[in-house]
Order: structure tokens, then C-alpha cells, then sequence
């Protein structure tokens, strides 16, 4: 491959005015497949709206949410009834397995409606008696119609190799090529399938119920805290609190994050009990009697990556500690502080006499609009339905979940998007993550069947990393000429990237130390912070020291409940640096692709095939080293201009 440093995207001026152009805009007009006469624009106003999913169901008490439901539990009996014994005995030609299939879809899609509506409702009210019954009742129906219908992947997987070879391989059956290998790939690891349909059950009050729980239990979380702008203490929901360790003031830094981190230390045997429980399930099921061993393998098949690979991705940026910690250095020797710990990692640097930049709703998503409009006009005309059209709650509020996420609705249906917004640089680069997330989801709705839908975590990542790519090139270029603000912006930037990059590693080297130390049985939470400790030591040399109650930094990451998901994002944005050359090479040509083609593709190729269509060689080990070469050079420019 081309062995070149990225260079910095020369992108126009942000303008801000979209309140002279919000009349008359029709909601997903280019979008046929997605559009719904139920969807009509909304007003983009100063305050963080909520979400308006009226389009699929007028409230949580629309009786047709379960109605919905029940009929979809039915439809997948009558699949059973019709075709089990037809899979098992091998029966059907390839044109009987696509209509199959096409069945097997539609179920599918139409459980997915009530299901996730009701979650996402959930999510902005955790604290709804009433929603969390609702939702439990709707996990128990998921499961019924999840055990009806496992019969046919499984059975599909256990097909012969003779079967696989005169039917799968069929050209009526192409567009379903990549999913047909994955379900293949599963062979060597299926359990019999009643206790497939067994562990369907299990998991609705074992593995899940935890997960849940976890969710539920952290969202009653309220600290009386005294912030930057406050007269005196008020109330401070976990989300407001961690926001403060980006405060240019190192006392309000500290003392948030030595808050937040003492609950989670007063809390580390629940959230032990409840890590445990993950990683022994695990360890039962997928290592003592799927066979997947080390069990990250069970997350790469999933997404169709090999071993191998994965491990050259955690061993470069390992290895590249050393530059993270160079610029860790050189932070705290700008900001002038001697001993640089874990509270102030994403301290920023404040020109002199500028107040922090706050950014209002409308002008964070004009932002992004005209970041994504300029790269390429359809691009930015998508991504307009999303905030123009009610899909997004931004408006923070007890019981609403933390973070940031962006959830589908299977296909010819508009996905949403939740983030907690508060006016911050790091919000409106939120907004670009999960506005690239939303993007991917519209275009393999308008453009693949449902079971093209189900996009590799790793996948999963571009478009939102390369959306932050193209916000951080056209912020640069706004401030080439204005060496301070240009300053704040790389270290901000690199802050990000790095929290990215090398923070999500040393979580991923974390759970795959202590699932390897859990194999002898289940950990005490003083265990579980010295594995991390130990973990993160590496990350951190001798650039960055640990508060006392950092150790517990492990209880308050949700992401290990969804075991071995964090390497996503470093796997994520390291391969989107190699595809954002790409465009870069050939900022004329590439854009119409990249949308119309490589997100649109969906889960229809394999990752490794998926970016090589592109010229990137996600198995060449220099792909992952040309990252740190291009983050290397932005500490270089950040190290020039704080001279």
C-alpha cells in the first residue's frame, strides 16, 4: 500500500442559519423506501428537543404495540410449522429457500417495530414502572418468536456441504451470498437445537436481566454536586457530572471526577456481581460448550474477522502507547500542569482570555449539515431528515439513559438518534458519530433486504468516525490563520481520537485479561481494579498518574456488559483514517461511492472484502501503522504552534 502522511481536507466556513430555511422541507422526499406520511418536519429550536415516534405508534399504551407483536409470535409458529422439517431434511430448492428467506424477513421485521419502539421509549424514561414492565412483557414475546424461528439459521448452518454447494451457491440467491457464509460459519459451534431454544429462554432472565438491571440501577444516580456556573449545589445526573472532566477549571475536573468515581467505588460489588455474571456465562456457554476459545473469536466470527487480524490491530496500538503518552507529555507541559492524571485526559486547552465555546442545538447540527453538505450535497441532504424530521432526543433528563446511541428500525423504516446534548465541542462531534451512524442505516434501508441490515461492529464504526473526520478537517481549515484556537482545536481533536484509539484498546486488553483470569472462577471487585490497574498502566507509563479511586474507572463502563464490543472503535476509526486517504486521493469521484456503494453495501460483504473494494487492505499490518504515522503528525503541527 501507499505509505503517505494524511493531509488536512481544505473545507469552506460554517454558516449558521437555519431558521430562514426551515419552512416547506418534506421529510425523506429522495427516500421512497423510507418515507412515511406520518414523519412531517419539526421546528429546530434553542432548546435540546425529545423525539417524536408518533410515525410508529401514538404512545407506550397504543394497544397495537403488543397487537403487533402477538401477530408476529403467530406468523413465526406457522414459519415452524411449514417449514422446520423442510430445512432439516434438506427438501427445498434454491427458488423454495428464497421465498423462505423472504418469509423469514418479513417476521422478522415486524416484530422489529413494536420491539424497538417500546425500548427506545424505555431509554429515555428508565424510571417508568410501568415502561419497564411493559418492556419485560415484550422480552418474553421477543423470545417465544426468537425460539420459533431459530430452527432456520441453525438448520441452514447443520445443512451438508453437498446441500450448501448445489443450493446456497444458486444466482437467485446472491443478494443473500455473505449471509448464507456467515450462517455457514456457524456449523462447528451449535449446540442440539433444543438447547438452543433453551438458552433463548435463559437469557431473558440470566444474561439480559443483569444487563438491564445494570442500566436501571446507574440511572438513579443523582450527585449533589456545586459546578462551574452554579450558586450552589443541585442535583447532577451521572451524564452532567462526567461532562465536567472536560472543564478548563482542574478543581472542578477533579472533584467531578473523584464524585463519580467514588460511587462507582461504593458500588463495585454490584457491578462485580453483575460483570461476573456476563463473563460466567459466557465461559459456560460459548467456551465449555460452543467451543470458542479465547472468547473474543465469538465476537470476530460474529463480524467475520479473523483472529489473526484482530490481534495485529491490539498489538499496533499497544505498541503505539508509546506516542500517546509522548503527547500526554507534551499536554501537560502546555497546560502547565505537573502531575497530568486521569481527570483532566480531555482537559482543554482555552486560549488565553476565551471563555469555553457553547454551542446551541440549531448551530451544532448546522455544523455538521454543512460539513456533510460540502463533502457531498445528497450526503448532507440525508442527514437533514434526521434532526428536521423529530428523530433525535438531545434534551437531558432524569431516568434518560447516558451516552449516545443511534437505533434502526430494520428496513423502509427511519432510524433515530439519542445523545445528550449540553452546547460542547464534544456534543456537536457526537452529533457528526451517531449522524454517520443514521446515515448507514438509511442507506442500507433504501438499498439492501432486512438480513443485509446486520452490519459488523467494526463496519458499524466508519461512517460515523469518517462524519468526525470530516467535522475535525473543516474546523482545522476555519482556524489555520488563528494559531490559538487552531491549537485548542488539534489537542481537542487528538483527545478525542486517542480516548478513541488507545482507551477502548487498553478497556479490550482489560476484558480479555479478566475473562482469562475468570476462567477459575468469578473475581472480587479489588480483582477486577487489579487487572485494570494493571491494564491501563501500560496505556498511561509515566505520562499519567491514577487517582486512588480510578481503579473503579471499570465499574462505570457500560460496554463491558456487551462483551469484547469496545475494540470496535478502535478497529473503527484506525481503518476509517486509511478509507478517509481514499477520499482525499479523490475527493471528486469518491463521495458518491462511498455513499451509494460502500455504506449502502451493508452487511452484504464481508469487512475485509467490503474496504478492499475500496483499496483498503484491512490485513496489511501497515494499514494500522499509517494511523499513528497521521496522528504522529498532528502532535508534530500541536508542538510547533505551543512553541
Amino acid at each position: 500500500m501507499t505509505k503517505r502522511v494524511l493531509i488536512l481536507a481544505a473545507i469552506s466556513t460554517i454558516s449558521i442559519n437555519l431558521g430562514a430555511e426551515m419552512k416547506g422541507f418534506t421529510c425523506f422526499k429522495d427516500f421512497p423506501n423510507t418515507a412515511n406520511t406520518k414523519i412531517k418536519e419539526v421546528d429546530v429550536t434553542e432548546k435540546a428537543p425529545e423525539w417524536n415516534l408518533s410515525y410508529m405508534y401514538s404512545s407506550p399504551k397504543d394497544g397495537a404495540i403488543i397487537s403487533d407483536l402477538e401477530k408476529a409470535v403467530k406468523e413465526s409458529e406457522v414459519f415452524k410449522n411449514k417449514y422446520q422439517k423442510k430445512i432439516s431434511t434438506e427438501a427445498l430448492d434454491s427458488k423454495g429457500l428464497l421465498a423462505a428467506i423472504k418469509e423469514y424477513e418479513a417476521i422478522l421485521q415486524k416484530a422489529w417495530i413494536p420491539q424497538g419502539y417500546i425500548s427506545n421509549m424505555h431509554n429515555v424514561d428508565l424510571n417508568n414502572d410501568e415502561l419497564t414492565a411493559l418492556m419485560g412483557k415484550i422480552e418474553i414475546m421477543g423470545a417465544s418468536l426468537s425460539k420459533n424461528l431459530s430452527f432456520f439459521e441453525n438448520g441452514l448452518a447443520r445443512a451438508s456441504d453437498q446441500y450448501k454447494k448445489d443450493v446456497f451457491s444458486a444466482k437467485v440467491l446472491s443478494e443473500y451470498k455473505n449471509f448464507l457464509t456467515k450462517v455457514s460459519d456457524r456449523k462447528k459451534h451449535l449446540l442440539p437445537e433444543e438447547q438452543e431454544e433453551l438458552l433463548i429462554d435463559k437469557d431473558v432472565n440470566g444474561i439480559n436481566a443483569w444487563v438491564k438491571f445494570r442500566m436501571l440501577f446507574e440511572s438513579k444516580y443523582s450527585f449533589m454536586f456545586k459546578g462551574p456556573d452554579d450558586k450552589e449545589k443541585r442535583k447532577y445526573t451521572l451524564t452532567e457530572l462526567v461532562a465536567l472532566v472536560e472543564n478548563k477549571d482542574r478543581d472542578v475536573r477533579q472533584a467531578a471526577a473523584a464524585t463519580f468515581l467514588k460511587q462507582f467505588n461504593t458500588d463495585s460489588y454490584v457491578y462485580a456481581q453483575i460483570y461476573n455474571s456476563v463473563i460466567q456465562d459466557m465461559i459456560t456457554i460459548e467456551k465449555n460448550r460452543r467451543h470458542y476459545y479465547p472468547l473474543i473469536s465469538l465476537r470476530n466470527k460474529n463480524s467475520q474477522l479473523d483472529d489473526k487480524l484482530v490481534d495485529t490491530m491490539h498489538k499496533v496500538v499497544t505498541e503505539n502507547f508509546k506516542v500517546v503518552q509522548r503527547y500526554w507529555k507534551l499536554k501537560s507541559k502546555i497546560l502547565g500542569i505537573k502531575d497530568l492524571n486521569n481527570a483532566d485526559m480531555m482537559a482543554p486547552y482555552v486560549p488565553k482570555g476565551k471563555a469555553d465555546k457553547k454551542y446551541s442545538y440549531p448551530e451544532a447540527m448546522q455544523a455538521v449539515q454543512d460539513t456533510l453538505t460540502d463533502f457531498y450535497k445528497p450526503f448532507g441532504d440525508a442527514f437533514e431528515n434526521m434532526y428536521r424530521c423529530g428523530l433525535v432526543h438531545a434534551t437531558i433528563k432524569p431516568g434518560k439513559r447516558s451516552g449516545a446511541y443511534e437505533s434502526s428500525f430494520g428496513v423502509k423504516n427511519a432510524p433515530v438518534v439519542l445523545i445528550n446534548f449540553q452546547g460542547q465541542l464534544e456534543d456537536v462531534s457526537t452529533i457528526a458519530h451517531e449522524g454517520g451512524h443514521w446515515l448507514h442505516s438509511l442507506m442500507i434501508s433504501e438499498k439492501q433486504p432486512l438480513l443485509n441490515s446486520d452490519v459488523p461492529m467494526v463496519t458499524a464504526e466508519t461512517a460515523s468516525v469518517f462524519n468526525e473526520m470530516l467535522l475535525a478537517s473543516r474546523m482545522i481549515k476555519e482556524n489555520q490563520n488563528n494559531k490559538e484556537e487552531l491549537l485548542s482545536f488539534l489537542m481537542g481533536k487528538l483527545d478525542r481520537i486517542f480516548a478513541t484509539v488507545a482507551r477502548q484498546t487498553a478497556f479490550s486488553n482489560f476484558e480479555q485479561a479478566a475473562f482469562k483470569a475468570s476462567e477459575n472462577g468469578p473475581l472480587t471487585p479489588d480483582q477486577f481494579s487489579e487487572i485494570f490497574v494493571a491494564e491501563y498502566s501500560k496505556l498511561y507509563g509515566d505520562a499519567v498518574t491514577m487517582t486512588p479511586d480510578f481503579k473503579y474507572e471499570w465499574a462505570r463502563i457500560p460496554h463491558f456488559m456487551n462483551p469484547f464490543y469496545v475494540y470496535a472503535y478502535a478497529f473503527g476509526e484506525l481503518a476509517t483514517l486509511a478509507l478517509y486517504q481514499k477520499y482525499l486521493d479523490s475527493p471528486g469521484s469518491f463521495p458518491q461511492g462511498y455513499m451509494n456503494n460502500f455504506l449502502a453495501a451493508g452487511s452484504s460483504m464481508k469487512p475485509v472484502d467490503l474496504f478492499k473494494s475500496v483499496d483498503v487492505d484491512l490485513n496489511d499490518e501497515d494499514t494500522w501503522q499509517d494511523g499513528f504515522k497521521y496522528l504522529s503528525s498532528l502532535i508534530d503541527k500541536v508542538e510547533e504552534l505551543s512553541k
